[in-house]
């Protein structure tokens, strides 16, 4: 028996690792198996598939390609009904709606079974984060590796708000892997400025930049972190100007990799040469700096043109009951107040008041740890852009649970009170499990009991945070269920697929409401949105419901059904 559990001890941590993936991957699975289609996901699979099929990079209009083209990967694989075929390339970066509205015509009969396939990926892509961010806790745990490990990992993919975006076909999820990824390839080069670490950190600079814009961040934080790191190094400290040397190196290696990415495709075009939208980038392209090459992919600088375009539109950010125009510099924090689910709250506060207290880890690993977070907060936060959601955030939550993790297992291995602290990390990862399987499968519109929970989510936010078209599923299911399919239903919602492709009977209202069923997404209470209506797009909303009374239901805490009073044609 003691030979036994002498075997077992090295491995109790990887085996744990297995079923802890394995029940993210359950949660993430079952729950994208009932939920529709969203608003960005219309756009971002064709892209991707078109892509990949024809290696034309103009497919990739607004966002980089890389999460699009590994998403797509698995639908090359299905007998589908219809062959796939691309319309014409465009070089208008917003040909990424056209194009998505195309797919759902031409596949309508296969579509969610389409999408359900790709989601594969997404959940793949958060387990490798999970095992990422395992091995990376356990090197900064040498003493107590297997419990840093698993607790990195059960907090980032336990957490329902990373499961409601690993569940989803777009760049959030791919983007926080390939920036945690480029990190942790970037401090083993700087333990060991080698040229393969190089080469290495390069690579996955590079993935990531084709992944997000928010990416771009990592070039500052790495410039920022090798200054940083020779500084608060130990005698013999690295010498500052190998390490910076050896990342402009790897800063070169990153613009082949992302070059290579779009295939090459107007490499060295300069900004005179690109139809371009954004105030920003017009005045550059005015400038001396219009006709100057530039190392970068055409199709690149025209998706971050638009990005600039679409974050500045007007459409309001909502907050706290409040709808306005731009930002806000606590939108963000009180987001974090809100959704973050109150294990993770406690041990990141925890781990705060412990790193005060008495330093838990080096200097030089705490700078490498909260630099991009922080530059990605300060973007976020303090920018007069229409804020986005709580997702924008999701690529600095690895490093911050990384470093929560690594600050209260390394405290507590070298405490007295070991114990307390080991077992107060095993509670907050089962307590996180817990929040994540009571809220099962609506991770979307998870808010923690601080106002309630999701049933009043849509009353202190909107959009993204709540409500992005995810539920034509439960909604079918519930008026199933009910005995209410057969009752004509008005419906009124905030998403990009016709809801007929679910089963759905149902009518828009065009004025004033009629007598009987009425549908609405919650993000229609604020937002004015174009909805597909049986194929034609109608601009709806803001909707009033004043004087229908309570909901009879919440659909998935994202739809509000109602029973509008009075007597129906029917009944005259």
């Amino acid at each position: 028996m003691n030979r036994l559990a002498n075997a077992l001890a090295p491995r109790w941590g990887w085996l744990g690792l297995v079923l802890l993936i394995s029940f993210y991957a359950v949660l993430a699975g079952s729950s994208a198996q009932r939920k529709s289609v969203t608003v960005d996901e219309l756009g971002h699979l064709p892209s991707g598939l078109h892509y990949l099929r024809t290696g034309d990079a103009r497919y990739a209009s607004l966002n980089p390609p890389l999460i699009n083209l590994l998403s797509a990967t698995p639908v090359l694989l299905l007998d589908l009904e219809k062959e796939l075929v691309a319309p014409p390339a465009s070089n208008d970066p917003f040909s990424f709606w056209e194009v998505g509205y195309e797919f759902q015509q031409r596949h309508a009969a296969d579509y969610q079974r389409i999408f359900d396939a790709a989601r594969v990926v997404p959940i793949g892509i958060v387990a490798a984060l999970g095992l990422l961010a395992f091995v990376w806790a356990r090197q900064l745990v040498p003493d107590a590796p297997n419990a840093a490990g698993l607790f990195a990992a059960g907090l980032i993919c336990l957490s329902p708000n990373v499961l409601a975006q690993a569940r989803l076909i777009g760049t959030d999820t791919g983007t926080a892997f390939f920036v945690a990824l480029s990190m942790w390839t970037f401090r083993a080069m700087l333990l060991r400025p080698t040229p393969g670490a190089t080469l290495l950190c390069g690579a996955t600079l590079g993935l990531a930049q084709l992944t997000k814009f928010y990416a771009l961040l990592l070039y500052p934080s790495m410039l920022g972190v090798v200054v940083g790191w020779h500084l608060l190094s130990r005698d013999p400290k690295p010498r500052l100007d190998r390490l910076l040397w050896r990342s402009a190196a790897a800063g070169c290696v990153s613009l082949l990799v992302l070059n290579t990415g779009y295939l090459w495709q107007e490499f060295g075009a300069s900004l005179s040469a690109l139809e371009l939208q954004s105030s920003m980038l017009l005045g550059w392209q005015a400038s001396m700096l219009g006709s100057v090459p530039i190392p970068l992919p055409g199709a690149f600088i025209r998706a971050l043109d638009a990005q600039w375009v679409e974050v500045g539109t007007s459409m309001p950010s909502f907050l706290l009951g409040e709808s306005f125009q731009g930002g806000r510099w606590y939108y963000y924090l009180v987001l974090l107040a809100i959704k973050t689910p109150l294990p993770l709250m406690l041990s990141f506060g925890m781990a705060l008041g412990l790193s005060i207290a008495r330093r838990s880890l080096p200097r030089r690993e705490l700078l490498l740890l909260w630099t991009y977070p922080l530059l990605l907060f300060a973007l976020l936060s303090l920018g007069q852009a229409r804020q986005l959601g709580a997702r924008a955030l999701l690529s600095a939550v690895p490093m911050l649970q990384l470093w929560t993790a690594a600050t209260l297992v390394r405290t507590g291995a070298a405490s007295k009170r070991r114990p307390a602290i080991l077992c107060a990390v095993a509670v907050a990862v089962a307590w996180t499990a817990a929040v994540s399987l009571a809220s099962h499968p609506d991770y979307l519109s998870y808010f923690n009991p601080l106002i309630g929970g999701s049933a009043n989510a849509y009353r202190y936010a909107s959009d993204a945070n709540v409500d992005i078209g995810q539920d034509l599923i439960q909604l079918a299911e519930y008026l199933e269920r009910e005995g209410m399919d057969g009752e004509p239903l008005q419906l009124l919602y905030f998403g990009s697929v016709d809801p007929a492709l679910y089963g759905i009977d149902y009518q828009v209202p065009e004025k004033a409401l009629r007598p009987g069923l009425l549908a609405v997404s919650v993000s229609l209470y604020r937002l004015r949105y174009p909805m597909l209506d049986h194929g034609a797009l109608r601009e709806v909303g803001p909707i009033i419901v004043e004087g229908l009374g309570p909901p009879i239901a919440s659909i998935g805490g994202s739809i509000h059904l109602y029973r509008v009073p009075g007597k129906r044609d029917s009944d005259e």
